[in-house]
């Protein structure tokens, strides 16, 4: 038995080439599915510091104080600012100067750093040399470093101990004596 020749098959033709939009809507899918998890992300974040993030703003006091916390720390401002808070003596009659330059401002970054500064800004019409004389007397022997002049042309005491610093800066200013006292502290962060 013999077989019987097969005819000829006409060719193949080429498979026409892969048409590109296939990729296409795959690249758009994909870019589609990024900003949706993106835009998730960023609506859950915000969420998160809008139920996290407290901001407090207390008119009530004359101090005007504001308090930011957050799962990463805390900040406070508060305008008062007291002989006892500066842990240095205000010069007898002295007024101070506009609030916007004393206050106590408390940071505090989650359990590592807990920084308090303290600034107030007074002012005498007595002459620079009584009110120096008045804090030589009153501060003595706790003065770490004394400079009659600095560059600024302050008469300047510092009190430097271990977490702890205190300034006593002294300058004229138009007839006047300006006052300015700063404590900046590290740690634990004491009530006023």
């Amino acid at each position: 038995m013999a077989t019987s020749p097969q005819p000829p098959r006409p060719p193949v033709p080429p498979k026409p080439p892969q048409s590109r939009s296939n990729w296409v809507a795959i690249a758009l899918l994909l870019l589609a599915l990024i900003l949706l998890v993106g835009g998730m992300g960023v609506w859950a974040g915000l969420r998160f510091l809008s139920n996290a993030v407290h901001i407090k703003v207390e008119k009530e006091r004359a101090g005007k104080e504001v308090s930011i916390s957050t799962p990463l720390g805390s900040l406070e401002v508060d305008k008062d600012v007291n002989e006892a808070s500066l842990g240095l003596p205000i010069y007898p009659g002295a007024t101070r100067l506009k609030d916007d330059d004393s206050a106590t401002v408390n940071i505090d970054i989650a359990n590592q750093a807990k920084v308090r500064v303290l600034a107030g800004k007074f002012e005498t019409p007595d002459s620079v040399d009584k009110v120096t004389t008045f804090y030589h007397d009153r501060l003595g022997n706790e003065v770490t470093k004394f400079r009659e002049k600095n560059e600024e042309g302050k008469t300047v005491f510092e009190i430097k101990n271990d977490k702890q610093q205190r300034v006593v800066a002294i300058r004229s200013d138009g007839g006047k004596t300006v006052i300015e006292l700063v404590r900046i502290s590290e740690g634990q962060l004491e009530a006023n």
